[in-house]
């Protein structure tokens, strides 16, 4: 029926509850085709980013859905199970190089101590010591964020307290400025592990470090701050790269081998955070392992 100019008012009120009907069925359905299609989309969605987190096979997720969605699904499952088995591969031939280099260096070590000459041999034992050292840096990078160390609830405050103590025995300038207690969840051994590197850093360039912690919004600031020469500005968004010292001329006995900052950036980021250099104002440089709260 089609209503008219001076049609019956009754006619008009059964067409506008057939509209709305017609209306109110087609968006039911329209809603129920778009979730079948949204919802095994969202859940893929989650699992990419968790995937994308923990770098490691998880819960395999089950296609669902219209036919596209589900051949989507069952290759983002067997893309996961591939990069898992490559990762995997990868740390096996990470450890086995690990093994087979620092076996000759162990051999090295007992042959240097029938050099004669007491500053050669002091000379040679600090270099098989750099190159031990710059070997754990690349096996370390290689490795972080992999799922073998999960993350559990640590008080940060008595990780940075500890960290600062072993230097203090060892009588370092290392100083433990304000530490808000502060309970999160944590991979305790990689975060130490970015500690040390950046309390290194500045007591190599600095002499001494102050670290502290403070809570910033919805973040935590793990804080290295030192009185140092600092960064030129130019080159301070490239110093978190591998392999990259400030000062082309230093050798790795002034200098490093240029993993501490990457491998600190990379322990940041595996825990959902950053890395963040500054020059201070009064001179130095402030490094800051920002957490999530």
């Amino acid at each position: 029926r089609v209503w008219m100019p001076g049609a019956p008012a009754d006619l008009l009120w059964p067409l506008i509850v057939q509209t709305v009907l017609i209306y109110a069925v087609l968006v039911a359905v329209l809603a129920l085709v778009m979730g079948r299609i949204t919802r095994p989309l969202a859940r893929l969605t989650r699992r990419v980013e968790s995937f994308a987190r923990a770098r490691g096979p998880t819960e395999r997720i089950e296609p669902e859905g219209p036919q596209d969605v589900r051949r989507l699904i069952a290759a983002h499952n067997a893309m996961e199970a591939r990069i898992a088995s490559m990762l995997d591969e990868k740390d096996e031939m990470l450890g086995a190089i690990g093994h087979d280099l620092k076996t000759p260096l162990a051999a090295l070590r007992v042959r240097i101590e029938s050099v004669p000459d007491e500053v050669e041999r002091a000379r040679m034992a600090g270099t098989i010591e750099d190159i031990v050292r710059s070997l754990d840096d690349i096996l370390s990078l290689a490795r972080v964020g992999r799922p073998g160390d999960p993350p559990e609830r640590n008080e940060l405050s008595a990780l940075i307290t500890s960290v600062v103590e072993e230097y203090e025995d060892m009588g370092k300038p290392v100083e433990l400025g304000d530490c808000e207690r502060t309970v999160a969840m944590l991979r305790p051994t990689w975060l130490r592990r970015a500690l040390r590197n950046l309390i290194d850093n500045a007591l190599r360039y600095g002499g001494s470090a102050s670290v502290s912690m403070l809570r910033d919004g919805q973040d935590l600031r793990i804080r290295v701050e030192d009185d140092g020469p600092g960064i030129p500005e130019a080159d301070i968004g490239r110093m978190t790269d591998p392999f990259t010292r400030g000062d082309p001329s230093r050798n790795t006995a002034t200098g490093g081998s240029g993993l501490g900052l990457a491998l600190a950036r990379a322990i940041a980021e595996q825990h959902g955070g950053s890395l963040v250099l500054a020059n201070r104002l009064e001179g130095g440089l402030r490094a800051e392992i920002v957490l999530p709260d």
